[in-house]
């Protein structure tokens, strides 16, 4: 059996390549440095060929230019350039050519990456663009100097031309190079120790095991493995490394397992792998999202259904965002772990509380929530905390951008001072004079040459085609993208970079809205700040109210309508246009900065030309993105209200004990454990991936579970949580615990919101108001696992330098990064339903307080939909008793007049329940027949006639309860107990109706 496209042989690299590549960089080097540095060759100065290579585009006669260069360098200069012509074709041309080569060698022999080594073999192939019109240019110079005193100009002319052509390439080439060749060495300087720790001593590397092999029954969880690596993608269209499902031949003796027929179960045993110790249950419980709004509704929903017996029987609680607020808190209320002090021994009795009486109504616990229900900020001090913290973060943040437009600056400053394709100094009048543009005099002609030729490889191309009949070849298509990318470049430094410079000087220097030079420049950066600071503030928080008329659309604030539905959005017009304006006074400060600066960066101290970019070298590798964002802060203010434990106080009595969030973190593989008569807790978040060979469309994310057993999801792979926290590094190791758990689960605005996209992620990005964070990836790990320590691999790093936080700005995310960025679990499935199914429950409780928009509950639908799409499971619901959680469907109660505004908002019911239908029969539980059915019983967050009075008072009150926006994290003491009851509510009709439908299955079995 050859190896298929997803078993592709590890790639083997000749011998004889690294030692080409040695050779071709020494070489290269030294006639570099040779020509650079051997003072007795006889050749002119670097900054005269400059000249002269750029003499046809000066603003008198070529002729005179070129003598007026050649008198500056003595009586022979015309043979002293005719040498060093000579020297620069036998010398520089193949030394430079050699050394760059040569770098781009190794990059494609020795970067890890597929996309990497692409990169560098277009970089390769592009070396010899500047080989190739640097040797022309000398030609066309060598022509114009033979012939000065009487032949035409057009061979200074096509020199200048290959001139513009060779920079505008040569110096991306040369940056480019360096970056690659720094990788290749940090990665060979660092490269022991590239080893993922197991947990169980000694144990040099972890066991790795495919999902894919699992799935196929080819292998077993005999080792007990401590990764396990992800499937290949389900579209994949290149062959994927073997560690996503390694290729093993068969023994001699052993038949070929075979491929399996039903490919929608073997999709399913993939999809839905039961990892070891995640058996089949009889009961599940979901805890949807929904911020402080969800939490407070499962805290009375779990309160009522342990009442009926369900939390007991049940063995999973699978939470999502708010849901895991309340679940998180369940957890740690009943953790075995107990406060200890500096020495290691505990100092208090912290394990009063038991899984019947842990959160009961009136208890310590539930006491400490209610009291800190505006978890964000409560109190003044509080309040300038959280503002201080967003400032922080927004300063950091913009203060790396504005260095990075700096540099940019001070790079086309030396650029064009030392190239004059621009006259910079034409910007720089005196007084009230306007600055003049003072383009290359020949920019067009090179540019619309490229793009001519462009046009005439495709229209032969095109003839070829309609000739022969067949399709364009695919050399063809590179060399159009090649000369139109380079046409493009070109254009970039000859026209489009000097345009803004010229347009950001005329602005400044001509016009009043700003002071000139420097001083407008402070200002608007101050503006900038300011804006983007209360800009992104306002973005993530405001939420709007508006009125819907029974069917959904909008009935306008002030319709006086009594069928009408108040309910609260944190979306609108107005939010968009706010952040778009921010984003583009952001560009416009960028430009504006780096055009001041490309301008006046010569007047400049030599100590800032130097200290700048080494900062930006230096502090993109010293700052932690993810500390500066809000995650840290979020985390500790969830950790603070929900992390609590009932425990003997110092005077005797009983109360909650916080957890003391500095000095105790709460690893998930302690503090999460199952706990005997409570169900084992997994957060269920979302990773982001932008590729579509593993996202459907739409859907920019995957799901990822955070519990005390494994870490991960379908698509990216599991690690065995005590194996992540042994390898993670201590600053990323913070983030693996129950509470980073709940805060990364409940992570609602981010820089990536999956199937949440809104309009704002970029600016969240930019301004560091963005929740989430960044964890080691289970499928970078099983690479690790499997071939390290590689010194060609990437480093599992020690922090979330830069390149994270440019990654969520731009919106890319690879699935076998080393990192992979987490954020809420509702940006996937905001049920938690899909990851109950992979755990193949047989009656699955689901309480959802979603903001769903009326009338229907699209949360619900989409999550019956992605359970199909994902993973083959068949969800129905009668129709006839679906559609009783419709706002309106209820009896109107009496008197109708008084009444009329609640009765718009009754729905017939809050729960219904259907029928789950899995791709296979499934052993629930031991000495039960197998069954491929199960039975979903949904609670949703609706108001129905027979609530309580003080439900209905408040309803009354209230007019968007309970769709409150999800934003709106700031819960009073009355908030909290009305959602609370509601749960309470919605727990005990779901109980009653999982009773007596458990109770009809009984009977038809």
């Amino acid at each position: 059996m050859a190896p298929t496209q997803e078993h592709t042989p590890r790639r083997r690299i000749p011998g004889w390549a690294p030692w080409f590549c040695w050779g071709g960089l020494i070489i290269g080097l030294v006639l570099v440095l040779v020509y650079v540095l051997a003072p007795p060759m006889d050749k002119p100065g670097a900054r005269a060929e400059v000249r002269l290579q750029f003499a046809a585009g000066g603003n008198l006669p070529t002729r005179r230019t070129v003598l007026d260069i050649i008198d500056g360098n003595g009586s022979d200069a015309i043979e002293l350039f005719k040498d060093g012509l000579l020297l620069d074709w036998l010398m520089f041309i193949p030394g430079y050519t050699l050394a760059l080569a040569a770098v781009f060698g190794f990059a494609t022999l020795f970067l890890y990456r597929r996309s990497s080594r692409l990169w560098a073999r277009r970089a390769l192939a592009l070396t010899a663009v500047p080989l190739v019109v640097d040797c022309a240019e000398n030609l066309f110079l060598r022509l114009g100097l033979d012939r000065l005193d009487s032949g035409p100009e057009w061979a200074f002319t096509w020199a200048a031309y290959c001139a513009q052509v060779k920079w505008t390439v040569v110096v991306p080439l040369i940056a480019a190079a360096l970056w690659m060749g720094a990788i290749l060495a940090f990665r060979w300087i660092l490269r022991p120790g590239a080893e993922v720790h197991g947990p169980r001593p000694p144990h040099p590397r972890a066991v790795v095991r495919s999902a894919h092999r699992l799935a196929d029954g080819s292998e077993s969880w005999s080792d007990d493995p401590d990764v396990i690596a992800p499937p290949a993608a389900p579209e994949a269209t290149t062959p994927l490394a073997d560690w996503t499902a390694p290729y093993t031949p068969p023994a001699p003796n052993r038949e070929e397992q075979p491929v399996p027929k039903d490919t929608a179960k073997a999709r399913w045993h993939t999809r839905a792998l039961q990892l070891p110790g995640r058996e089949p249950a009889e009961v599940g419980i979901c805890a949807s999202g929904g911020g402080i709004r969800s939490a407070s509704v499962v805290l009375g929903a779990l309160q009522a259904l342990r009442d009926a017996g369900v939390v007991r029987t049940a063995r999973y609680l699978v939470s999502v965002s708010g849901g895991g607020f309340t679940a998180g808190a369940f957890q740690l209320a009943l953790t075995p772990e107990q406060p200890k002090d500096r020495n290691g021994k505990p100092f208090v009795r912290a394990d009063l509380a038991t899984p019947e009486d842990v959160f009961a109504p009136g208890s310590p616990e539930e006491d400490h929530i209610r009291r800190h229900a505006k978890y964000l900020a409560d109190s003044p001090r509080e309040k300038l905390l959280a503002a201080g913290t967003v400032l922080r973060g927004m300063v950091v943040s913009l203060g790396m951008l504005a260095l990075m437009f700096t540099v940019a600056g001070m790079y086309l400053h030396a650029f064009y001072s030392y190239l004059p394709l621009t006259d910079l100094d034409s910007l720089r009048r005196p007084g009230d004079q306007v600055p003049h543009l003072n383009l290359y005099a020949h920019v067009r002609n090179p540019v619309l040459a490229l793009l001519a030729l462009a046009g005439v490889v495709t229209l032969v191309a095109s003839l070829v085609r309609a000739f022969s009949g067949q399709s364009r070849p695919a050399w063809v298509r590179s060399v159009i993208k090649a000369i139109v990318a380079l046409a493009l470049a070109v254009a970039a430094y000859t026209v489009i970079i000097p345009a803004v410079i010229w347009f950001f000087v005329w602005l400044s220097e001509t016009q009043t809205l700003l002071p000139k030079g420097g001083r407008g420049v402070s200002l608007l950066a101050a503006l900038t700040a300011a804006a983007t600071w209360l800009g992104a503030l306002y973005t993530a928080a405001h939420k709007s109210v508006k009125k819907l008329k029974p069917d959904g659309d909008a009935a306008g604030m002030f319709s006086k309508s009594n069928k009408s539905i108040t309910v609260q959005s944190s979306t609108g017009w107005v939010k968009a246009i706010v952040c778009w304006l921010v984003l583009l006074l952001l560009g416009f400060f960028g430009l504006a900065l780096l055009s001041w600066v490309a301008v006046y960066a010569g007047e400049w101290d030599w100590r800032w030309k130097v200290g700048l970019p080494v900062a930006l070298l230096v502090l993109p590798f010293l700052i932690d993105q993810t500390t500066f964002s809000l995650h840290p802060f979020y985390r500790q203010r969830l950790a603070g209200a929900f992390a609590v434990r009932r425990a003997v106080l110092n005077d005797g009595s009983v109360g909650g004990l916080p957890y003391d969030y500095n000095a105790e973190p709460t690893h998930l593989s302690t503090h999460a454990r199952k706990v005997d008569r409570f169900p084992q807790v997994i957060f269920a978040a979302s990773a982001a991936v932008s590729l579509r060979n593993r996202t459907a469309p739409g859907r920019p994310a995957v799901p990822f579970t955070f519990a005390s057993d494994y870490v991960g999801g379908p698509d990216t792979g599991w690690v065995r949580t005590s194996t992540m926290e042994a390898t993670a590094r201590p600053l990323i190791r913070r983030d693996i615990t129950v509470q980073s758990a709940v805060a990364v689960s409940g992570a609602a605005f981010a820089s990536a919101m999956g199937t949440q996209t809104m309009f704002f992620e970029r600016l969240l990005a930019l301004s560091n108001l963005r929740l989430g964070t960044w964890v080691p990836n289970p499928a970078y790990l099983a690479e690790l696992a499997t071939y390290g320590p590689d010194w060609t691999m990437p480093r599992l790093p020690r922090m979330r330098r830069l390149r994270y936080q440019l990654q969520e700005l731009v919106g890319r995310y690879s699935d076998t990064s080393p990192m992979v960025l987490c954020t809420d679990g509702g940006h996937f499935d905001n049920l938690g339903l899909v990851e109950m199914l992979r755990l193949r429950c047989r009656t699955i409780y689901v309480i959802d307080s979603s903001g769903d928009t009326p009338p229907l509950a699209t949360t619900l639908a989409q999550a019956v939909t992605l359970a199909y799409e994902d993973l083959g499971v068949v969800i129905e619901f009668p129709k006839d008793e679906v559609l009783k959680l419709v706002p309106g469907s209820a009896e109107p109660l009496r008197p109708t007049e008084a009444m009329a505004a609640l009765n718009a908002r009754f729905s017939a019911s809050c729960v219904v329940t259907g029928t789950i239908r899995y791709p296979e029969p499934v052993l629930f539980a031991p000495g039960t027949p197998p069954s491929d059915e199960g039975t979903i019983v949904f609670a949703k967050a609706n108001l129905t006639p027979d609530m309580s009075y003080e439900l209905l008072s408040y309803a009354l009150k209230e007019k968007a309860f309970p769709r409150q926006a999800t934003f709106d994290q700031w819960f009073d003491h009355a908030q909290f107990d009305a959602y609370r009851a509601l749960g309470h509510y919605l727990g005990t009709a779901a109980g009653k109706a999982g009773t007596s439908g458990q109770a009809g299955t009984s009977e038809a079995d």
